[in-house]
């Protein structure tokens, strides 16, 4: 008796290594951050680059956000570049955060921030968009990616993924 209930104390007390969880970080080849060549998902049914974004009324007549003339490349001359987002139902409110970065640009050291934009989305929200405008400068022609996040506040962003792109000197892009 005392035997039996020394062994199921010992069971109840002493975690199975099966049943534990590791507290060391997951590992990631290649010494990449485990999100940075990722496109966003999970959260996200679209996530594009775009030249601009139009609000139409949806089918449960709600406001719709679409991305218009959705691309990977860039004129050096556009205006304005877009992040456009269409989610998946969620249950609480949250910010998207995209950070604006040139690779490798012209004039420009490597993973120059060029910019940072924020929207706040509520439950209701099915879409939503993040723009930067083009520098007083210029775009650098070059290699660029957004970061994008999710959080409530700056000091709980988690990293959600990229998108990357390309600005091409002005009248060759698309």
């Amino acid at each position: 008796m005392k035997a039996s209930l020394a062994a199921l104390a010992a069971l109840v007390l002493l975690p199975l290594p099966s049943l534990s969880q590791s507290t060391a970080p997951p590992y990631i080849p290649s010494g990449k951050t485990g999100y940075e060549d990722r496109h966003p998902e999970g959260l996200f049914a679209l996530v594009v680059v775009a030249h601009g974004q139009e609000m139409v009324m949806g089918n449960a007549r709600s406001f719709q956000i679409i991305p218009v003339k959705p691309s990977e490349t860039f004129s050096a001359d556009v205006p304005e570049i877009f992040v456009v987002f269409q989610l998946h139902q969620h249950d609480s409110e949250f910010k998207v955060y995209g950070r604006w970065v040139v690779e490798k640009g012209d004039g420009v050291p490597a993973n120059h921030v060029l910019g940072t934009d924020v929207m706040l989305l509520m439950t209701e929200d099915e879409s939503g968009y993040l723009s930067l405008k083009r520098p007083p400068a210029g775009w650098p022609v070059g290699d660029y990616k957004v970061q994008i996040f999710t959080g409530t506040g700056l000091s709980d962003m988690d990293p959600i993924g990229t998108l990357r792109f390309k600005v091409l000197p002005a009248k060759t892009a698309s």
